[in-house]
């Protein structure tokens, strides 16, 4: 354990009788149980508030949360002498979500939904843990009015250079296709305004995870534990099924029936409304791989571009066609 972990661990009361390294973080053995120390960037307040989402939980039945513990000081975030944050949680000795077992994927749909209904509140529960602060960003509409309005950017630079790559030009070659749906999408958007704000007044009481992914969800024997709610807040709670089903289905090459079956599994826990499931579906129609694609070009050196441009692209349209088959059904 090198010298930075030992100092954030001096700042709390915690007998530790082993180690390990992980993935950007370390894994403790405590005769009150398995923790872990990891980085953290968010400040009191926002753990605080995660915390308390957790012990909600934990009161409604849902016990594998990871709790943040306090150090010496009552504090959740400790710092080391350069001011960096870290966190010190309760972990459960399990492994990731296997994204290439569908028995695991379903289990794990079933999870979120589970943990969908115990996260929407009442006006006590939401009392105790601060109020209906909100921490997402901003509105669907705004968001892919932005990013769209980044494309074009992107276009226009691409379409400036002298001398294109082969990725360059490719971009150039499927851009329209993508960016045709990318405006289809807000348009329907649009046409959800109104939808869309009654929807936001009923999710006032319902909070999402923010990150569900497979690298959150632990498989525990024959439980599941769901970590990292560094990102939870209060907002629309298909937003977290969006982002782990389209995942889940990148890596599945964008299985039809196995879509059908992730969507079935979470409603016959958690109904979706009208709104949700039309959100779901203009969600889904964005092409949110091309769009990230381009914006990590953009930011990253013209001077030698990796290969894994044109590998992630072909991907990309290799997975068109199944990924449109999969939005008919929504």
């Amino acid at each position: 354990m090198n010298d930075r972990a030992l100092r954030i661990l001096e700042q709390y009361e915690m007998e530790i009788t082993g180690t390990r390294r992980g993935r950007g973080s370390w894994y403790l053995d405590t005769p009150g149980g398995f923790r872990i120390l990891s980085d953290y960037s968010g400040s009191e307040n926002r753990a605080c508030f995660q915390n308390r989402v957790m012990e909600k939980l934990r009161g409604s039945g849902y016990e594998n949360v990871d709790l943040i513990l306090p150090n010496k000081e009552g504090c959740l975030v400790s710092r080391d002498w350069e001011g960096n944050g870290y966190v010190v949680k309760e972990w459960y000795a399990g492994r990731e979500c296997d994204t290439s077992n569908e028995g695991e994927i379903l289990c794990a749909v079933r999870n979120l939904a589970c943990l969908h209904r115990r996260m929407r509140l009442d006006e006590e529960s939401i009392s105790d843990i601060g109020g209906r602060t909100r921490f997402s960003a901003r509105r669907p509409a705004e968001e892919l009015a932005s990013w769209n309005a980044q494309l074009r950017k992107i276009r226009s630079f691409v379409r400036s250079r002298p001398r294109r790559t082969v990725f360059e030009q490719n971009f150039l070659d499927t851009y329209e296709t993508y960016y045709a749906q990318a405006c289809k999408a807000e348009e329907e958007l649009l046409t959800l305004t109104d939808h869309l704000t009654a929807l936001e007044k009923e999710s006032t009481n319902a909070i999402c995870h923010g990150d569900y992914s497979h690298h959150h969800i632990l498989i525990c024997g024959r439980e599941v534990a769901t970590t990292n709610f560094d990102s939870c807040r209060f907002d629309f709670q298909v937003n977290d099924l969006y982002y782990f089903m389209r995942k889940i289905l990148e890596k599945q090459e964008w299985n039809v029936r196995l879509g059908q079956r992730m969507l079935e599994s979470y409603t016959q826990i958690r109904t979706l409304s009208a709104t949700e499931r039309r959100l779901l579906r203009v969600k889904m129609l964005y092409p949110e791989k091309f769009r990230k694609l381009a914006g990590s070009y953009y930011v990253g050196s013209k001077a030698w571009i990796s290969r894994q441009y044109m590998e992630k692209l072909e991907k990309t349209n290799r997975q068109e066609r199944a990924r449109q088959d999969f939005i008919k059904i929504l």
